[in-house]
């Protein structure tokens, strides 16, 4: 809650872990303000808060996260799962319908006590439990007519279909969804020798073919199958988990770091702002000192200085050019080789004096 509600990242709800906490935290509230009368078993969501170790907790969280995952992993794994449960239950239905209800009664007698042996004297005879064989704890035991199954005592048969299924009618094959579960009993091996001992008294113990199938590909491969997904969902998560925490370790540092930069850059552009202000108002009530004006006239006074030696030496360069121009009107011509030594002695001597 430090680092706010739901606004900004990083905050109490932007985690998903604690809309579980902020739910049961406000029916509690709620509960405890409102009288809820026939709703007060929304008291009993309280109980939910120690779901909020999970959330602190971290091997816990990923458990539970490992769970949560793995679920959408086992698609397939339930689909085949599903798939081999039902050829299983069909097959028992279609072996072992009915054998669970085969009993030990009485013959019928044929000394005319219960008259002629009709329809409905049989009938009326077999439903009549004082006809069934019952041990001395009153369990009837189950029997088969098949080699190798149960046998009956002396004066008694094996019949099928009179009186319920074992275990209060919960364990038989007659229907499909009886013999679904069944198959998954063994599947999960939930007091499977039980039913395994019951079907082998009642059918032969050739049937505990039907037993090594199921119990090998439903708990040793199915059952294994879905724990290996879990355990694969278990370590991506874990993986996952870590790279998480790392990258939300580094977008804090990176937004702290960003935060820091960007108070730093506006510290810099107050003291930038301030010391501006400071040289403009130093400028405003600073006076110019009397070395300037010296300097100003000594610049001044060069430059005048610079131009009238200019003009000296144009002047003189006037001047030599005339007296060139005026000594040659007078001198008598000359050969020209001469002549022209005599003009580049004047050029040189010229230029000298210029």
């Amino acid at each position: 809650m430090a680092r706010g509600f739901i606004l900004c990242p990083f905050t109490y709800l932007r985690d998903a872990w604690n809309w579980l906490d902020f739910v049961v935290i406000a029916l509690a509230y709620v509960t405890m303000g409102i009288d809820l009368g026939n709703l007060a078993a929304l008291r009993t969501f309280r109980v939910l808060r120690a779901l909020k170790t999970v959330a602190i907790v971290p091997g816990l969280k990923t458990i539970v996260g490992a769970v949560i995952e793995s679920v959408k992993n086992l698609r397939d794994v339930i689909i085949l799962t599903m798939f081999s449960l039902s050829v299983f239950a069909l097959m028992g239905l279609q072996i072992y319908m009915g054998v669970l209800s085969q009993k030990c009664v009485k013959i019928f007698p044929t000394d005319g006590s219960w008259g002629n042996i009709s329809h409905e004297n049989w009938d009326r005879f077999y439903k009549n439990e004082t006809n069934w064989y019952t041990t001395e704890d009153g369990k009837m035991p189950l029997c088969g007519n098949s080699s190798g199954a149960g046998q009956c005592v002396e004066g008694y048969f094996c019949l099928q279909g009179y009186g319920g299924n074992p275990d209060y009618g919960y364990t038989s094959f007659d229907t499909f969804g009886w013999a679904f579960l069944s198959a998954f009993r063994l599947m999960t091996q939930d007091f499977w020798e039980n039913l395994y001992q019951q079907v082998l008294r009642s059918a032969g113990p050739w049937h505990m073919l039907f037993f090594i199938v199921i119990i090998f590909l439903g708990s040793f491969y199915l059952v294994n199958l879905i724990l290996a997904i879990v355990a694969m969902s278990y370590d991506e998560l874990q993986k996952k988990a870590e790279e998480e925490e790392a990258a939300e370790e580094e977008a804090m540092r990176e937004a702290e770091e960003a935060a820091a930069a960007k108070q730093a850059k506006l510290e810099e552009r107050a003291n930038a702002a301030a010391a501006a202000a400071e040289a403009a108002e130093a400028a405003e009530h600073m006076a110019k000192s009397p070395s300037d004006f010296s300097c100003h006239s000594y610049e001044l006074f060069v430059g005048q200085e610079k131009g009238n030696d200019d003009n000296n030496k144009e002047k003189m360069s006037i001047r030599s050019e005339g007296l060139e121009s005026l000594s040659e009107m007078t001198r008598p011509s000359a050969p020209s080789g001469v002549a022209a030594g005599t003009a580049s002695a004047k050029v040189r001597k010229v230029s000298a004096v210029s």
